[in-house]
Parts: C-alpha cells; structure tokens; sequence
C-alpha cells in the first residue's frame, strides 16, 4: 500500500512527501516514513510537519505516531500517570511554576523520587532569580551519583559567570555522560579553548551519536577553526535529527531512570552570541553552495536575533538563489528598515530592486 502510494507522488514536492511520511509512519512502516521525510526537509521549502516526523522516527519515538502492530493494544506515553513528581515535570515544561512546584513539594515526601523532585526545585528557583535558594538544594544532592542535578548545577554556575566552578564540576572523573561532555564542550568554546571544546564535544558523540544540540555545537566549533568539511558533516548530521538549535538546556526526570529536556532561555551571554556563531556558518555553507543548510543556519538565527540585519540579508541572497523572490524581498525590505543607512541597507535596496523584477518575470509579485 505504502509503495503504491509513494509511485503516485512527486518526489521532488515536499509537501507530497511530507503527507507519504506521516502516511507511512501511520501504517507502521517506518523505513519509508524516515525515507519520505529526508526526502521531504531536503527540498525547499519543507513544511514543518516533515521536520517533526523525522525528528521523531530518527529518535525512535512512539507516541501515537505509528499504529501498532495487528493484535497490539497502542501503548501508552510513559510520562504523566498520578506520579507527583511526572505532574511537577509536565507543568514545569508547559510554564505553570506555581503547579510545578507544588508537585515537586508533594514528591519530595517519596525517597525514591525526592532527588529528581529537588534538582527540578532547584531549576524553577534558577529560572526565577533566585539563585541562593537554587544552591542550597543542590548542595543537598550528592551530585557525584545523580549527573543529571550535576549538569544542573554547572550549568547555573556558568550562566551566573561562575566558570572555573561549572568546569570544576563538569570535569568529574567519575562521571561520564554526553550531556555532561556537551556542556563541557560549550563552556570550553565560549573560552576559546577550542580544541578542548571540540574534544569534548566528540566525546559527548561517542556516547550519544544521536545528541542533536552536541552536533550543532561541533558544527560552530569546526566553522570557527575553519575546517569547513567537519562543520558541513556536523551541520547536516545535526539537521537531520533535528532543525531547531538549543546549545543549553535544564534537565528534568519524571520518573527515575528517565531525562527530559527543558530550553534555557539562552546561554550566560543571552542570544546574540548563539546567533553570532549560526550567521557565520550559514555564511560559510551559501560560500560553499550548500543553500539548503545555509537558509537553516540563518533561520536558527532570526530565531535569536529577529532583527538582525545581516542574517536578513543573507537569508535573502539564499532564498533568490532558489528563486524563492518573494521570499527574499521580504527579507531584503526589511533589512532596509532596520538598516536604512547602513552598508547593507544599501545592498539590500539594489537587491530588492532586481527581486522585483525577477519575480514578476517567474509569475511572481
């Protein structure tokens, strides 16, 4: 049936192959889901379903996507149930700080989930400014057996401009997890130390090839040594498991022997150091003619940076290389209001002019 309907579709349209995706993965034949989807966000102009469908199949994932096999009953999510302590984590992930707390309180009075209850206190107290009442709790915790309270800990102490502590910490022997060593990595990068940051990061890899946020990371390192190959290979490695870029992130357990991820709300700089680094690989991806990954860097950084002009600018150049002209006005007008009198305002406009032209002559505006 899949096969069938895959000869029907146009290969090259992302949307078709998007749909086949989510069909594929409906009947429980995962294979041709994970090769619609790649097929689909390798085009332009991939919609956002194909994105989400493959991060899921690439991760394993099976929370209703696939229908279970003939005679299974579907299974259900593991995480919520009347666990306080997975309640405290599904708020805490929806930003309900008041209800998220109150569960971590009721938690904290089982032995078994306490631990994981604190170290998600901790976090809320962080998230809130309140970091005195964040490292009371974490003192509490041995953090040499629980690493994820340990990435916890070094992660605050770091954004608080605490490095030598956060690396201190980072660096226990005794311990080895890939979130451990990515955080590491970008600590060390952030230093320029960039041979331990890429160390570092490639250990994370080797214990987790799949670690989206550690690929990204080793991307931006190789771009910034100027190896262009490795920080192609990182890039694309890193856009297949996942588009959306996320250098830091709280780790949370619902449940013991199971980690969820919870954005930061940047690194100890705020955003534009993360938007820095993404413009200047996309730039060295649209130099090497790679557009599809260029347009994905420059879209990670009008993430962070809505404004910025100069990844306006070269998001337009890659969307009119790809004849999207429409797309790129857009962006070379706005670079003209947010830039009027700068360089690239200039450029922009004589852009702008040529986008006109060339998109009434493709049908176009």
């Amino acid at each position: 049936m899949v096969a069938a309907v895959a000869r029907r579709l146009d290969s090259a349209d992302p949307v078709q192959q998007a749909g086949l995706a989510w069909f594929a993965a409906r009947r429980g034949d995962r294979e041709a889901a994970l090769a619609a989807a790649r097929r689909a966000v390798a085009r332009p102009g991939a919609p956002h379903a194909a994105w989400r469908t493959l991060e899921r199949l690439a991760a394993g994932h099976d929370d209703g996507l696939l229908l279970p096999p003939p005679g299974e009953a579907p299974r259900r999510a593991q995480v919520g149930g009347a666990s306080a302590l997975a309640a405290g984590v599904a708020a805490h992930r929806q930003g309900a700080p008041a209800v998220a707390e109150a569960c971590y309180s009721a938690a904290l009075a089982d032995p078994t989930l306490a631990p994981a209850a604190a170290n998600g206190l901790a976090v809320l107290h962080e998230q809130r400014g309140e970091p005195e009442a964040a490292d009371a709790i974490w003192e509490r915790l041995d953090l040499d057996a629980d690493p994820v309270a340990r990435h916890n800990a070094a992660l605050a102490w770091w954004r608080r401009g605490a490095h030598d502590r956060a690396l201190a910490r980072l660096a226990h022997p005794a311990l080895e997890t890939a979130a451990l060593h990515h955080l590491a990595g970008w600590c060390r990068a952030e230093q320029g130390d960039l041979a331990g940051a890429r160390r570092a990061l490639r250990a994370a890899l080797a214990l987790d090839p799949d670690l989206a946020r550690a690929q990204f990371a080793l991307g931006l390192v190789a771009e910034r040594q100027h190896d262009a190959e490795d920080a192609l290979a990182a890039t694309r490695r890193a856009l297949l498991l996942s588009p959306w870029f996320q250098p830091l992130v709280w780790l949370l357990s619902p449940t013991p022997g199971m980690v969820v991820e919870l954005a930061a709300e940047g690194t100890q700089g705020g955003g534009s150091q993360d938007a820095a680094g993404l413009l200047g690989l996309g730039r060295a991806l649209l130099e090497a003619g790679h557009l599809a990954e260029a347009l994905a860097m420059f879209d990670q950084a009008l993430l962070r940076a809505p404004d910025a002009p100069a990844a306006l600018f070269h998001r337009g150049v890659v969307l009119a290389k790809l004849r999207r002209y429409d797309e790129a006005l857009v962006d070379w007008e706005a670079v003209g209001r947010v830039d009027p009198d700068g360089s690239l305002g200039a450029q922009s406009r004589r852009h702008a002019r040529s986008a006109r032209e060339l998109a009434q002559l493709f049908g176009g505006r």
